[in-house]
């Protein structure tokens, strides 16, 4: 059969429609809100806030009120029971052995070497996983590694809300307030040469 040329103009009108709509709708995707534009499947808690202890599976620090720190390993579903019981053997001054004791990882102990930013603060890579406990402040250590300016913050939290706190433009030690709160130790660094780069090495 024959198309005629109406049929082909109305034909033409349909494709180009049809691209419009699909060029809209990715223009309005490109465009989205940094709250609503796509993430990958890691969930925002495990990033930067608090981890839910119901599922956290693997190594993590408890601290304790006498001053120690347990590091277990645990699977999931574990973590509530396991830190309850490290806590309450803390309070009666029993021996320590819930869990798998086992060796600190980066951030743990041992020295994180991250990049600060060059016109903001740049946030680093997880340390460790810490659980505390009502009242309880996490201690950052940190020091730059050049004769670059930096400052820096660490991650604490206000209730269960992860809050930057500043850990000065010093290299120290500092404490932020963590409280009964599982969660990564992370922090942030900002060089003070605006163009010019600086690393720091940190743990908490």
């Amino acid at each position: 059969m024959r198309r005629t040329s109406k049929f082909t103009s109305a034909l033409a009108v349909a494709v180009l429609a049809s691209i419009g709509t699909i060029a809209g709708a990715t223009g309005a995707n490109a465009m989205l809100p940094e709250s609503e534009a796509p993430t990958s499947d890691v969930p925002g808690e495990v990033r930067n806030g608090a981890l839910d202890p119901a599922t956290f599976e693997g190594e993590l620090i408890v601290a304790v009120p006498s001053g120690h720190e347990v590091i277990v390993t645990v699977e999931a579903g574990e973590a509530p029971s396991v830190i309850e019981e490290v806590q309450a053997a803390d309070a009666t001054g029993s021996p320590q052995g819930q869990g798998r004791v086992v060796q600190s990882r980066a951030g743990c102990g041992e020295k994180v070497r991250s990049v600060a930013g060059m016109f903001g603060y740049s946030t680093s890579v997880q340390g460790c996983a810490v659980a505390g406990y009502p009242g309880y402040q996490r201690s950052y250590s940190w020091s730059k590694t050049s004769d670059t300016s930096v400052c820096t913050k660490g991650k604490g939290f206000n209730g269960n809300n992860a809050t930057w706190f500043s850990t000065s433009c010093s290299s120290g030690s500092w404490s932020v307030p963590w409280g009964n709160v599982l969660a990564y130790t992370q922090m942030q660094g900002m060089s003070l040469a605006g163009v010019v780069g600086a690393t720091y090495d940190w743990r908490a």
